[in-house]
């Protein structure tokens, strides 16, 4: 992984502690020097017309800090804070290193990426042992394994950030599912809404009814069959496909992967491996990227909005669609999956325009 990716970490798995040493005999000694005291200026401020001050407020402060010592003192509390404010801006992150943390979540295999216990690790402990590295190959390839069978089911687990940095789990829908759902809505459009097996509200009159059977079998074609069949059929595609690429990492983590700079190669090839594979399928057709980037809305016909363009201007974060739901969708990102969709897309029309059945008849 590369030096900036590494920097990457869990921010709800940070914690600090700070411990201030006080050096009395110093202070004690700049208060006989005449210096101005901490207890002086503090009776001052606290008793304007000279009078001693009753019960005053217990503090673990000795009483004869010089006040010139008082910034010093404070400088590591301060260093503390600003560190805080750092690590709690996830936005600090680059484009691609938010793309890279975005893809190493959603599939098991980052050297760094623990993803059972939902943690992001700078240094894992395990990479610097002989079987702490082969045996998270291996956990990994096994768990991309079984993503790939329950893709084909019901569906499986990721991992994504919300907009608090937060890692959060969801179940993506599987082939088997999404099936399901596509004849549920198909029967709930073809009997206008008699039967609602999601439990929408019952349309009332005619115009109520169509605009139902219209909404459900937008729901069933593109929902369910493009979006649900497609896309989770190319997620178990992929999480087989990742699953060797695990069980390859084993050889140069056995060999090289003795040597820190032999570790250090490793998980950068095969971390960026890794989001390369998770790339390619995104853009191909009914990929995630894909969907994301054919996308129109026409929710709104004063304001509709098309392909392209309608993910462009979306943020960052947007969590009403499921098809955005756990990407941080930044200009880095669109870019990308803009580009690679459209040469997705003029590949396959150029395949089809090649194809000798789409030109030829038959020969015998």
């Amino acid at each position: 992984m590369s030096e900036s990716s590494n920097s990457i970490i869990d921010f709800q798995h940070i914690t600090g502690s700070t411990s201030i040493k006080w050096h009395g005999a110093d202070l004690t000694q700049e208060a006989h020097e005449n210096k101005e005291s901490f207890q002086s200026v503090l009776h001052d401020k606290l008793s304007p017309g000279g009078e001693p001050i009753q019960n005053p407020a217990f503090t673990l402060l000795p009483p004869d800090i010089p006040l010139e010592t008082k910034p010093e003192a404070l400088c590591v509390t301060q260093t503390v804070t600003a560190y805080q404010d750092h690590i709690d801006h996830g936005d600090e992150l680059t484009g691609w290193e938010k793309y890279k943390d975005d893809q190493l979540l959603s599939n098991p295999g980052g050297d760094h990426y623990y993803l059972k216990d939902k943690a992001v690790i700078a240094e894992p402990k395990d990479q610097e042992t002989f079987w702490g590295r082969i045996g998270k190959d291996i956990s990994d390839s096994f768990d991309n394994l079984k993503n790939s069978f329950e893709n084909l089911f019901l569906g499986s687990k990721i991992l994504y950030r919300d907009e608090n940095n937060q890692i959060q789990e969801e179940t993506q829908r599987g082939l088997l599912g999404s099936v399901g759902d596509f004849f549920k809505d198909l029967g709930s459009a073809l009997s206008f809404g008699a039967w609602r097996p999601d439990g929408e509200e019952e349309p009332k009159g005619f115009v109520d009814r169509m605009g139902f059977f219209f909404s459900k079998m937008k729901e069933a074609l593109f929902g369910d069959l493009v979006q649900g069949v497609g896309g989770s059929a190319i997620r178990s595609g992929e999480s087989l496909v990742l699953a060797g690429w695990n069980l390859l990492e084993v050889l140069p983590d056995a060999t090289i992967g003795n040597f820190e700079e032999g570790r250090k190669l490793t998980t950068t090839i095969f971390d960026n491996g890794q989001v390369a594979i998770d790339y390619l399928t995104d853009i191909i057709p009914t990929g995630e990227a894909w969907l994301r980037v054919h996308s129109p809305n026409f929710d709104d016909l004063n304001d509709s909005k098309a392909p392209i363009i309608y993910n462009i201007q979306l943020p960052e974060y947007y969590t009403k669609d499921e098809r955005w739901k756990y990407v941080r969708n930044t200009p880095f990102r669109k870019t990308i999956e803009t580009i690679g969709s459209l040469l997705a897309d003029i590949a396959i029309v150029k395949a089809l325009g090649d194809s000798s059945f789409s030109s030829e008849g038959r020969k015998d």
